[in-house]
């Protein structure tokens, strides 16, 4: 039994309770298929990424799984050790320390997939204290079982973070103190920069793909065979430099031989991969960052294929190719190490369907030209993935004095998805962005610094992992995302453990302690704090572009400071940050009420005072009793225009959403009157139009539910939008968005079988549905609460004030009105796990199938409005609003996976189910062409459940090439650097785009839970113009309409429609897994738990 997790809806990457429910179990009752389910879940962390398979699977059958609240103590120095832990989710403190005298230094901080504890290994008492400072989900293993699989496993142990008691000095390392300043890899020879950036960009080029080395290779090849005449000779101040192109010329070829649309910054990105990894270099070896320049030339380099890209490409080798040398055209086409899965890429572009799935066939090889396009599009594509963290690499290896603007706002982007900074103000990062350096280091063993040393940088580890050492004990590890070393530079102390590489080839940002302390006093200087009555309420900080930002303030004092602002062009504020209005009413309800923020605008516009100074006019620090008494009559003009484009900017921010308010329109009214008063008819005029603009696009909406009332009560007439207008809004198929006096149909059961029949608003709270319940039951209402019991049986609490219900359950979900603190488990109804009957459209081509996918998640996006992000972000029960268009739309994506993942396990014929596979992968390539990325990884996370990865006998009789494709797509879903990959991949496409739902949820939901909203009693507006940010990209993403193509493709088929609009999917993990073991059976039998 759980209580209702913050976001309930989300996919199976973000929701935990399908393994945990499983680690809840003792070992001694765990199945295989439980066993699979946590294993593949456990492969994920990156603390276990290289663990042998054995090893692995024998910590999933001991684990257990606890939960810890926040400012908890799990042990003390000198405390027996019980567990060997590993954190899943939360963070914790490791200190050292005298527990007598409280003199008690932090280590260090553990993170997601960190692990600690690994003294019980070995019988040894604690040495160190940890405490969690957030609440915090733990993986744990006994002592014992521990100690058992060490045993069993000590050839392997070197995977372990390394168990306190065992001497490090098994590990080499530097043992010379005066280069252990964390600066190892530096040559210091300043009058030697460009050697020094080649020194430290060296392990970045061993870190990428092997694939990348082959896919370069194929592009000298083609451009030697085909474009010869790009590679010249170059003669510059009467040296001749042979066989080389420039960079610009690399560039335009690139944009010109591409068949989708690439800015130069992105092809740039990719020449930049190409150079780290040494398929190209410049002709003197002076720059390590490629240019795009006419000026500066490059020559590919003919080297051979290295050894680790044979061994990845031997014929055994899954979902890898063989590069092979040829003189002809055509075979050169063929053979190359692209075109084995190339060769009917443009067959899958155009919707003709090849061999494997529905439909009819066509020819692989349309003919050389395409073939060769084909190729080149696929080389552009793979190494494209890996351009963004090569450039930005090659960005952080410049000496901050020689980084360009660009150079720096490239950095600072990067630094806000780095979990370490996410404390940090934006001042902050904007300063970190042109310090921070780049340090690798190749070997494993080496020592950054040891326990006394002086603290000299701040780490952040951006790839590897690390030790912290006490003595020769390691304390814990430290993995990608991790920061150390900031407390020596804050205390000004010496370092209190030591810190060794546990891998080769880490890379860390560092800050040296000179920047570090300089940042601080630089923040503190470009500061503004405005005071009352000795009180702060309202601070400004000038950003690197001038522009003063609003970082903190009351929500009074900023309106105030919003309504006497001049941001027009050449105006005296024109250095204001000119986003602040909208950011500002955009995430007011997180902050303010609507009627406080009405009383404001009143206020405001009758008030007599003048308005603020300019942060330019005024001292660093200043109280408001200083202004002027009143504000001249100019002034008083001003600020009441000014109150009426804030109430224009608000409606076009919260449209609908505030008009409906009764409050609002009390506002409106009486601005109505005192603008007609004033004589300030033209203003009245705008404020008017933008109030018919809002309340048609609703009416628009309404209509489509039966023409009824808007709810809306406006001060002017309108003309009501006609039945023909709404269909040519919508279009004749389309599902409205939902409202809050929607009326749903709900079933609530009982544990004795009784059912009853609910129509309830989608606005009715859980008290009111569990009232309603009870009344037709003949339960007690007192006694008993409304809960939902998923498909595995796991049982969800929901809060009285929840709303929104029907749309916040589980996919395959059902509501229960059940005893308060039952521990009864309740059996999931036979109907909640039934296989499917309707059949798999094979018939049916897969880019129409994708079209009609298409069109029916454009529909769900579309009825999103960007203020229930808000209400998500901050928690809806807070406002009383409903979020029901979101929740639907991720609930499809959960659809999605789980009719990907039904269809394939529910087919017992292996030939038919290869089809099947093959039929997904294709449906996801054109969901991709067509921009719809949820579907497009909801079908990609379908097929890596585990219930499918482990279909090795299905999985090898699917095409070669179309298992490649798949491959490029998981690449894509690399969570590393905070989905770095797929953040570059959404950034270069053009509107319209339908987004990854769970990304953006989990990136609301870090803002939400990394971010304090209010700092010492003021509005934190940092995280409101983050949350900001994230809603107006939905914006951007709806702008334009589907092309013509998903219109005509998704109008064709009736029963198509009807069929991808009601999927009738398993969503039980457990149940999937036992289909899967069904249809194909493991070749590895399960070892019996011993208790």
């Amino acid at each position: 039994m759980s209580s209702r997790p913050l976001m309930r809806n989300s996919s199976a990457i973000l929701d935990e309770s399908i393994w945990l429910l499983y680690l809840q179990k003792s070992p001694e009752e765990r199945t295989s298929e439980d066993l699979d389910i946590i294993y593949s879940r456990l492969k994920t962390l990156k603390v276990f990424e290289n663990y042998p398979e054995d090893l692995l699977r024998d910590i999933a059958l001991y684990s257990t799984y606890e939960e810890v609240p926040a400012h908890t103590t799990l042990f003390c120095p000198g405390d027996e050790g019980l567990f060997w832990y590993t954190v899943i989710q939360g963070s914790l403190e490791m200190l050292k320390g005298d527990m007598e005298t409280s003199k008690v230094n932090s280590i260090c901080s553990l993170g997601e997939g960190s692990s600690f504890g690994e003294s019980v290994i070995f019988g040894n008492k604690r040495e160190t204290m940890i405490v969690t400072t957030d609440p915090c989900q733990l993986l744990c293993v006994d002592a014992n079982h521990i100690r058992q699989i060490y045993d069993d496993h000590k050839d392997s142990m070197k995977y372990f973070s390394g168990a306190p008691g065992r001497p490090v000095s098994t590990c080499s390392y530097d043992t010379n103190h005066d280069n252990i300043d964390g600066r190892n890899s530096v040559i210091s020879d300043s009058s030697s920069l460009a050697m020094e950036e080649s020194q430290i960009s060296m392990p970045v080029a061993c870190a990428l793909e092997s694939e990348l080395t082959l896919a370069g290779l194929t592009i000298y090849q083609i451009i030697n065979e085909h474009f010869s005449d790009l590679i010249a000779d170059h003669q510059v101040n009467m040296y001749t430099y042979k066989r080389c192109c420039s960079g610009q010329s690399l560039v335009n070829w690139v944009i010109k031989q591409s068949a989708v649309n690439r800015s130069r910054q992105q092809v740039i990105a990719m020449w930049q991969a190409l150079l780290c990894d040494g398929i190209i270099e410049h002709t003197l070896n002076e720059h390590n960052q490629f240019l795009d320049d006419d000026k500066i030339y490059y020559r590919f380099v003919d080297r051979p294929i290295p050894e680790s890209a044979k061994l990845a490409n031997s014929p055994g080798a899954s979902g890898r190719f063989e590069y092979r040398r040829t003189q002809s055209c055509d075979s050169s086409i063929l053979e190359s190490p692209i075109m084995s899965r190339s060769s009917t890429h443009n067959s899958i572009s155009s919707g003709v369907e090849g061999g494997g799935g529905g439909g009819g066939g066509g020819s692989p090889t349309s003919s050389p030209r395409s073939s060769l396009s084909s190729l080149l599009e696929d080389c552009f594509e793979l190494i494209a993935q890996l351009g963004p963290e090569a450039l930005i690499y090659a960005t952080l290896i410049k000496s901050p004095d020689n980084r360009s603007d660009d150079d720096i706002q490239l950095i600072y982007e990067e630094l806000l998805h780095v979990k370490a900074f996410g404390h940090l103000s934006n001042a902050i990062k904007e300063e970190l962005a042109s310090v921070v350096q780049l340090e690798n280091h190749p070997v494993a063993g080496k020592y950054l610094f040891k326990e006394g040393d002086a603290g000299t940088s701040w780490y952040i580890i951006l790839k590897g992992s690390v030790n912290v050492l006490v003595g020769k004990d390691v304390m814990c590890t430290l993995h990608e995302g991790d920061e150390f070393g900031k407390l020596a530079l804050l205390n000004n102390a010496p370092r209190t453990t030591s810190v060794q590489l546990r891998e080769p080839n880490c890379v860390f940002l560092r800050v040296d302690r000179d920047d570090f302390t300089r940042i601080l006093l630089s923040v503190e200087k470009n500061t503004v704090k405005i005071k009352e009555h000795g009180k702060e309420v309202l601070l400004l900080e000038k950003s690197t572009g001038g522009k003063y930002l609003v970082v903190k303030g009351t929500p009074q004092k900023m309106l105030e400071y919003l309504l006497t602002l001049d941001i027009s062009p050449g105006g005296r504020d024109a250095a204001i940050d000119e986003s602040f209005a909208c950011d500002f009413f955009l995430t007011y309800p997180a902050f303010i009420s609507v009627s406080e923020l009405c009383d404001g605008l009143i206020k405001c516009y009758d008030s007599q005072a003048p308005p603020t100074p300019s942060p330019l006019e005024r001292p660093r620090s200043m109280s408001t009793e200083s202004l002027p008494a009143e504000a001249t009559e100019e002034q008083l003009l001003t600020r009441r225009k000014r109150v009426v484009w804030a109430v224009s900017i608000w409606v076009s921010m919260a449209k609908a959403e505030v008009v409906k308010d009764p409050t609002f329109q009390k506002l409106l009214q009486y601005l109505q009157k005192s603008l007609a008063k004033d004589g300030l008819e033209e203003d009245q005029r705008n404020l008017n139009m933008c109030l018919m603009d809002t309340i048609k696009r609703s009416s628009y909406h309404e209509g489509t539910k039966g023409g009824g009332s808007s709810g809306l009560s406006i001060p002017f007439p309108m003309k009501k939008p006609s039945v023909s207008e709404i269909k040519i809004e919508l279009g004749i198929c389309a599902v409205p968005p939902c409202q809050p006096n929607d009326t749903v149909n709900l079933r609530i059961h009982t544990i004795d079988k009784k059912c009853c029949r609910l129509h309830v608003k989608l606005s009715s709270t859980s008290r009111d549905i569990l009232t309603e319940a009870c009344s037709k039951l003949g339960l007690d209402l007192s006694s008993h609460e409304l809960c939902e019991i998923k498909s595995t049986g796991e049982k969800i609490i929901f809060k009285e004030t929840d709303l929104s219900i029907a749309t916040e359950m589980t996919v395959n979900g059902r509501l229960y009105a059940l005893p308060k603190d039952s521990e009864a488990a309740i059996s999931p109804l036979p109907d909640q796990n039934q296989k499917p009957i309707a059949p798999f459209p094979e018939s049916e081509g897969s880019r129409e199938i994708a079209a009609h996918l298409t069109s029916y998640d454009w529909n769900l996006f579309s009825n999103i409005q960007q203020m229930e992000l808000i209400y998500q972000v901050f928690g809806r029960h807070r406002f009383s609003r409903i979020t029901s268009n979101l929740d639907v739309m991720i609930r499809r994506f959960n659809e999605v996976q789980y009719w990907t993942v039904t269809e394939i396990c529910k087919e017992s014929n292996l030939q038919k189910r290869v089809k099947i596979i093959q039929k997904f992968i294709k449906i996801a390539s054109h969901c991709k062409s067509f921009n719809n990325l949820n579907c497009f990884f909801a079908i990609v996370v379908g097929l890596m459940n585990g219930a499918i990865t482990r279909l090795k006998q299905t999985w090898e009789k699917v095409s070669v090439k179309l298992r490649r494709r798949y491959e490029q797509f998981e690449a894509l879903m690399d969570p590393s650097r905070n989905h770095r990959v797929l953040r570059a991949y959404q950034q270069k496409l053009q509107p319209p785009i339908i987004p990854f739902m769970p990304l953006i949820v989990k990136d609301a939901f870090f803002l939400q839970e990394g971010n304090e909203t209010f700092v010492d009693g003021l509005v934190n507006f940092e995280k409101m113009r983050m949350v900001a940010s994230k809603v107006n990209d939905f914006s951007y993403y709806r702008k334009g309409s589907l092309a013509n193509e998903i219109k005509m493709l998704s109008n064709k088929n009736s029963e198509l429609q009807r069929y991808i609009r009601d999927f009738k999917v398993i969503d039980s993990q457990q149940v999937l897994m036992q289909m899967s073991h069904a249809i194909e059976s493991s070749k590895r039998t399960q070892a019996t738990p011993t208790s």
